[in-house]
């Protein structure tokens, strides 16, 4: 079948193009404008050109009297033979299809049609073009009704689409009379992007019975085909929007009738295409021609925006949706699409005029930015758009109290599905997602004795940047801790200054004396940390120093009894160390010794004896030299911060005086010992 119908067009073709040379230029109804035929093509009943005029879909009527339709290319040759468009001839074989009208993308054809034998009406149908031809066609949902919709034409963006339909009116005698008479009816978009109802154009546009119409790419020009009356010729109109939506009086692009049909009008700015008939008597058939047009019939300058979509970084093509709107109202003027095969979009605005274009993709960022096609614009601008699936999400996580960075698990779970997203780990408390777009993720960081933090991440939506910062908190788990404070003698609670420093962090929890009512302390302590306690200040008192260690155990309270300073007492020295075997102090038993120089300073009239004790490891009177140097080396630190030398006295005991025994490091370590012993008391 398709080579028959091949070979049928060639025929025509040829016979076309002898008849073309024998009868030279062909003139219209008016001598002032010269006509010049398109093609060699007969037997047109409709067709579409580009605006490029490079490309054309016609329908042409077969010897049996059904119409298929063609297409066919311009090249540097000329017009090449027109070939059979398959995929709309295969869709209504035997039934019938006209209104061709091809956008200003030329990526898709809207067209009329109806199945072989069905006896519903027309309907308005489109096909978009692919990699692999034309695609199979679909009607275009909410224009259909009870009535024939027929010759589609659609603005540029898609806002809005004129097409004919039967227009019923009220008067019965009128309605039997023109009961085949067709009118221009528009239908534009809400906001939804859904047609709404279509209404007849004014009443000036619908006199005589109209044949075809088609819109400018400016969506202000409009030109359409009309029989004045049933069996007079059809003729060729011009009219256009004024002040917003009034519509000029309608006017006749040929002048006088010359008695042949004139029909299915297609410009591309300032040239018209359209059919005429072949001879006075054959309706509806004919072939294309073109003329100039009178400038005040030329539409209105636009600017044709070429470009593509793709993700970022990549040549990858994306299907967005670009729409247009007004800066000043937002309103949408026009609704665009990029394909999916090289992501190439195809924009038309007015020029002199501003638009705001939002660029979108599921999955992927958002884009708007403002054109400006000024009188100065290239009428062929060209922009590449990039988009982006994923962002990047870079996370501190830090201790809420001391703001220090904590180590922590961080992970993303997204909203839609519950995947989990895990982060990597830049940095102290620094952690960074990679996340695609689309859905919102739940941010959670945890860590050890730290209260769970979260933080919603949404992306979905409109994402304009690639590259989020976030902080994520964490509080410390905390036990209430009472630490009490009595005479070590008999008992008597003692207020006192207590100060908890954290040994795990840098962390001081400090209680007065004022606010240690009845000798008790009540602090929160973080869990799993260890404290060192100081507690002091209490005059004819010493100090007292230990280590809570909250890892282990679950205990809630400490008992601190405070030694009076009396003579004989003896008063050990917390974290002091020496090198091993030498009398040298590390830097560990300063805080210890500063204590002692404080202690000393509020009691001026203390005189104590610094004892050095060592364990059983070794020659006990080298243990004995090494415990008297090591006394001597506290003293020498205690005078040289202020202490006065008469009030000190350095002795070392070696190995004599054991707490515990030594039978185990643990004990020897006890044993290993520096106590002050109050020697007076003047």
């Amino acid at each position: 079948m398709k080579s028959m119908i091949v070979m049928k067009l060639h025929l025509k073709e040829i016979v076309c193009a002898l008849l073309m040379v024998w009868s030279g230029a062909v003139h219209g109804a008016s001598a002032d404008i010269p006509m010049e035929r398109v093609g060699s093509w007969i037997n047109v009943t409709g067709f579409s050109m580009s605006k490029k005029a490079d490309y054309v879909v016609m329908t042409q009527r077969e010897a049996n009297g059904t119409d298929l339709v063609y297409e066919s290319y311009k090249t540097q040759e000329g017009w090449q033979v027109a070939e059979p468009l398959w995929s709309i001839n295969e869709e209504f074989a035997g039934g019938k299809v006209g209104g061709l009208f091809l956008t200003a993308d030329a990526k898709r054809i809207f067209f009329h049609a109806k199945k072989q034998g069905e006896t519903t009406n027309y309907d308005i149908y489109y096909v978009e073009r692919t990699s692999e031809g034309w695609s199979i066609p679909n009607v275009v949902e909410g224009i259909s009704s009870e009535d024939n919709e027929m010759c589609p034409s659609v603005e540029p963006g898609d806002e809005g689409i004129y097409f004919l339909r039967h227009q019923v009116v009220a008067d019965a005698k009128i309605e039997k009379k023109e009961h085949d008479k067709l009118s221009i009816y528009y239908a534009s978009k809400d906001v939804k992007n859904i047609w709404k109802r279509a209404m007849p154009v004014n009443n000036a546009l619908n006199t005589g019975f109209v044949q075809s119409v088609c819109v400018a790419d400016d969506a202000q020009t409009l030109f359409y085909a009309v029989r004045p009356t049933k069996k007079s010729a059809s003729e060729l109109m011009f009219t256009r929007v004024s002040l917003g939506s009034s519509w000029l009086i309608p006017s006749k692009v040929l002048g006088e009738s010359d008695g042949y049909d004139y029909f299915s009008p297609c410009t591309t700015g300032d040239e018209l295409f359209f059919v005429r008939s072949n001879n006075k008597k054959q309706e509806g058939v004919g072939s294309i021609y073109s003329i100039m047009l009178a400038d005040d019939m030329v539409s209105l300058p636009v600017v044709n925006e070429n470009g593509t979509v793709t993700k970022l970084g990549t040549s990858t093509p994306i299907v967005a949706d670009i729409v247009l709107h007004d800066p000043t109202s937002f309103k949408v003027l026009g609704r665009y699409k990029s394909d999916k095969w090289q992501g190439a979009y195809h924009l038309t605005g007015l020029a002199n005029q501003g638009y705001i274009a939002e660029v979108r993709s599921e999955g992927y960022s958002y884009d708007s930015y403002l054109l400006d096609y000024n009188a100065d614009a290239n009428p062929q601008m060209k922009r590449n758009i990039e988009l982006f699936d994923t962002i990047s999400l870079a996370v501190s996580v830090f201790d809420s109290e001391i703001f220090r960075p904590l180590e922590s698990k961080v992970i993303a779970v997204r909203v839609t599905d519950k995947a989990i997203f895990r982060s990597k780990k830049i940095g102290d408390g620094y952690y960074l997602f990679s996340l695609p777009l689309g859905s919102d993720y739940n941010i959670i960081a945890t860590s050890s004795k730290f209260a769970e933090n979260k933080f919603i991440l949404r992306l979905e939506g409109d994402i304009v940047f690639s590259r989020f910062e976030r902080q994520l908190p964490l509080t410390p788990m905390k036990r209430d801790y009472t630490i009490k404070i009595v005479d070590a003698t008999d008992g008597t609670p003692k207020s006192a200054n207590v100060t908890l420093n954290n040994l795990n962090r840098e962390e001081v929890v400090g209680v007065t004396a004022d606010e240690c009512p009845n000798g008790l302390a009540k602090v929160k302590l973080r869990e799993g940390d260890r404290y060192e306690l100081t507690v002091g200040g209490v005059k004819g008192y010493s100090f007292h120093n230990t280590q809570l260690d909250l890892s282990k155990g679950m205990e809630t309270e400490a008992l601190i009894e405070l030694v009076p300073l009396r003579a004989g007492t003896s008063i050990r020295l917390n974290n002091i160390s020496f090198a091993y075997a030498s009398a040298d102090l590390e830097s560990a038993s300063y805080e210890e010794l500063d204590r002692v120089v404080k202690l000393l300073a509020e009691n001026p009239s203390l005189c104590i004896e610094i004892a050095a004790h060592t364990d059983n490891v070794g020659n006990a009177k080298y243990n004995m030299k090494l415990s008297e140097r090591r006394a001597e080396s506290v003293v020498n630190y205690l005078v040289d911060s202020g202490v006065k030398m008469e009030s000190l006295r350095p002795k070392g005991y070696g190995m004599t005086s054991p707490l515990v025994p030594n039978d185990s490091e643990e004990n020897r370590a006890t044993n290993r010992r520096v106590e002050f012993k109050i020697v007076s008391e003047e």
